[in-house]
Order: C-alpha cells, then sequence, then structure tokens
C-alpha cells in the first residue's frame, strides 16, 4: 500500500514478505546498548529517523519495532515502540525491510510452469503468426501442421523451449502508472506484438506487447501488459526482443547434428594440422599425427568436450544468394571437420573465405555442412578453435595447481598447514 495513495493496493512479492518474517524470528537475545530517550536520536530511533515495522499476527499481539542507523560492530540499532531501550541486533532484519514501495511489489507477470503449457501463438504487429505445440517429451516442441516454411528450414525446439521458459518466468523491471502507462503512450493502442500461452486445462494467457524503442543502450525498457490484468510493466529492452519471435527465429542454425555417444571417430583439419581419434570399445585413441610434440599427453575425455563444443556449433546468420564452393572458400576449407557416426553417413562441416556483413565489426567465414545446402556465416573464432589441432586433445594441468603441483593461492599459509591441505585436496582429486 502507498502511504500516499491509501485507497490503492499492489500485489506484494511473497519472498519477500516471507524473508522478512524469518528474518523476524532470527531477532533473539540482542546486545543492549542504552535506556536513555535522549540518545534516540543519535541512533536515528526517534520518530523523525526510525523506520516502523509493525507485524500483526492472527490471534497474537502486533510486533512494533522501530529500527535506527548501523550498529557500530555490524547489524542495526533497534527498539519496541513505547519503550527507550535501545538493541544492537546483527542480523539481516534491516536490509530485508528497508526497501521503497516499488521494491516490495511483486514482479513477476505470470506464474506458469512450462510442463503445463499446450502451444505458443506469437502474433506480430504487421498480422502475422507462428504457432508451436508441445510434444508429448519436456522440452519438446514442432511447428503447428500446415505451417509453411522455406525450403531448407530446420525447426528448432530448444528455441521453442526457451522461449516458454523465458514466458514462464517473465519479470518486470518496474512498472509504469499515469499517463506514462496510457496505450496511446506505450503503443498497445496501436498494432502491436503478443504472445499467446494455450494451458492443458483449457486457460489461455496473453501477454501484449508495446512498442519497442530504438535506443540500443541497456536503460530502454518495453511496456507490457498481461490481458485481464490493469497494471502496465517494464521489460527490459533485450528480454522484449527474445518474446517477440517470427517464423525465422526457430530455425534451428545448427552446423552438426548427432548424439555424442555414437561418435567412433572425429577428424578435425585446419591450419595445416590434422587430428583424427577414433574409439575402440568404450574409449578414445588418437591416431593422427604419428608424431607427437614434445610432453604432449592425450586426454581421452577432451573428445568428448570438444564433441559437445561441435554439437552445439551455430551459424550466426545465413547467407543469401546462390555462391559456389569455390566463390565461398570451400572447395578448400580453410577447416574441416568429419564426424563418422555408428550407423549413419559421415557428417561434414568445411569453413571458407571470410563471409562479408558481419555485425559489431566481427569477423565470420562462410560456413556449409551436410545437414543442409545453405551457406551459414560462423564465427570466425571456430576456425581458430580447430586449427589447435592435436592440441584439442592435450590434457591440461588441474585448475589451481602450479607448475611443480603446488596449490597455488596458499603461499601465505604456515607449511605445516598448507602441506595437509594439498594432501587432501591431491587425494579428493584421485577419487573422483
Amino acid at each position: 500500500m502507498d502511504p500516499g495513495k491509501p485507497d490503492t493496493k499492489y500485489a506484494a512479492d511473497e519472498r519477500l514478505v516471507t524473508g522478512v518474517l524469518e528474518a523476524l524470528g532470527e531477532v533473539k537475545n540482542p546486545d543492549f546498548v542504552t535506556d536513555r530517550a535522549e540518545r534516540l536520536a543519535e541512533y536515528e530511533l526517534d520518530d523523525a529517523k526510525g523506520l516502523k515495522l509493525e507485524v500483526t499476527q492472527g490471534g497474537g499481539p502486533a510486533v512494533k519495532l522501530v529500527l535506527g542507523k548501523t550498529a557500530r560492530n555490524g547489524g542495526v540499532y533497534l527498539r519496541q515502540v513505547g519503550s527507550n531501550d535501545v538493541f544492537a541486533h546483527r542480523g539481516r532484519l534491516d536490509w530485508t525491510v528497508r526497501k521503497e514501495l516499488k521494491d516490495w511489489r511483486k514482479r513477476q507477470l505470470l506464474s506458469l510452469k512450462t510442463e503445463d503449457l499446450s502451444q505458443l501463438v506469437l502474433r506480430s504487429k504487421d498480422g502475422g503468426s507462428v504457432t508451436v505445440k508441445a510434444g508429448a517429451n519436456p522440452g519438446e516442441w514442432s511447428l503447428a501442421e500446415g505451417t509453411q516454411t522455406p525450403a531448407g528450414f530446420r525447426f528448432s525446439s530448444q528455441t521453442a523451449q526457451q522461449l516458454a521458459q523465458q514466458l514462464a518466468s517473465l519479470s518486470a523491471q518496474d512498472f509504469l502508472e499515469g499517463e506514462a502507462a496510457a496505450d496511446a503512450v506505450t503503443g498497445l493502442a496501436e498494432a502491436h506484438d503478443s504472445v499467446e500461452a494455450h494451458l492443458k486445462d483449457g486457460k489461455k494467457v496473453v501477454v501484449h506487447l508495446g512498442r519497442q524503442p530504438e535506443a540500443k543502450d541497456g536503460s530502454a525498457t518495453v511496456a507490457a501488459r498481461v490481458e485481464g490484468d490493469a497494471q502496465v510493466y517494464q521489460l527490459p529492452r533485450y528480454t522484449a526482443s527474445q518474446l517477440r519471435k517470427r517464423l525465422v527465429d526457430f530455425r534451428d542454425m545448427s552446423l552438426l547434428g548427432f548424439e555424442p555417444a555414437k561418435v567412433t571417430k572425429l577428424k578435425v583439419q585446419a591450419g595445416g594440422r590434422t587430428a583424427v581419434v577414433v574409439k575402440e570399445g568404450e574409449g578414445w585413441k588418437l591416431t593422427e599425427p604419428g608424431k607427437l610434440p614434445d610432453g604432449f599427453e592425450f586426454d581421452p575425455s577432451q573428445v568428448d568436450v570438444q564433441l559437445a563444443w561441435l554439437r552445439s556449433l551455430r551459424g550466426t546468420r545465413l547467407v543469401e544468394g546462390p555462391l559456389t564452393d569455390g566463390q565461398a572458400g570451400l572447395a578448400s576449407p580453410a577447416a574441416l571437420v568429419e564426424v563418422t557416426v555408428e550407423g549413419a553417413p559421415v557428417q561434414t562441416l568445411r569453413l571458407g573465405k571470410e563471409a562479408p556483413g558481419a555485425a559489431n565489426g566481427g569477423k565470420e567465414l562462410f560456413a556449409r555442412s551436410t545437414l543442409d545446402t545453405l551457406t551459414h556465416a560462423v564465427d570466425e573464432g571456430a576456425r581458430t578453435r580447430l586449427a589447435q589441432g592435436v592440441e584439442l586433445f592435450k590434457r591440461h594441468p588441474r585448475p589451481g595447481f602450479a607448475g611443480g603441483g603446488q596449490m597455488q593461492g596458499l603461499e601465505s599459509l604456515p607449511p605445516d598447514v598448507r602441506r595437509q591441505l594439498e594432501a587432501q585436496l591431491r587425494a579428493n582429486a584421485g577419487n573422483r
């Protein structure tokens, strides 16, 4: 409740209220400071500066406290209303209650669970729409039947799941009131984007998104309103942009698609280096290069690390227009990856010349894989990583140990204590 607007009430964040009650229960045996009334102002416990806290209990007496300034040894000075006895309490009560009105308000727009969603309908201000439907398994999504897609389009179930999760946990940065919240000001009176969530119990929730600001600074916000809720919320610009999905945004930009557990061979070629690993039984064997660098030690677990990275590698954008292998530098690629999968054709990824048009002054390369016939752009960092060759599979020292096996950061400890800690850490590492 706003003291300046006693008739206006807002939904409170229950977690914050619970936190205050828990902190209040921790106020036990505080340190007595003084009982002199003339010193209340000194501790900011007088009517002029004291923060009053009143907790009404059903069937019990109300708890009425006054909180003052920060205590000398931490915590806060406090007293009961009607008493001059001053105490110092070192708990968390003070920072759980010392908030502005807006900080107490509930910021979560929706109370949804992703597993309760059956479909999402995204409507754009230009009249277009796209519908994604939840599958039988958690996190499984698909386009609605009859959706017209471009040639070579692959749908990203992961993108749909991320959208569902973001919608379910949607939280406001701030609130709009008065004239600033008028639909004519926020853009909600005109054609606008919206996200329509259908639940398995038949209910429907709609989030309306206001005008997207042109400013690219992080402080820009977007007005949002939930259908049936008069409150107008402010969403961070980035959050709102993630909800404005079009069909093209659901395109799967993966460059390789395989189950790491089914991979039997991996070949990496870049920067004049070639490295090949082959699965033998349950483990990995390095078969190329034949001569390894001095001091090199093969780490089979790094194969799994690189496979996970390749599986997550995505193009940054599609390159429009016909482009031959020669034009893209893919006839003699700057980097080549071949993934042999049990019971499936070999998957290949080629990186070529620099692709013009990279955003924000970055550098991208042309890329093509056997997943489709499209040409992608990919961050140049992918080639840089692949150019490490056999070093991709090198065993690295465990984090925290310097050369010679001494744990870093323990130099200031007494020698006997340091030795005990290092021995314990090594023993724990060996048991992993």
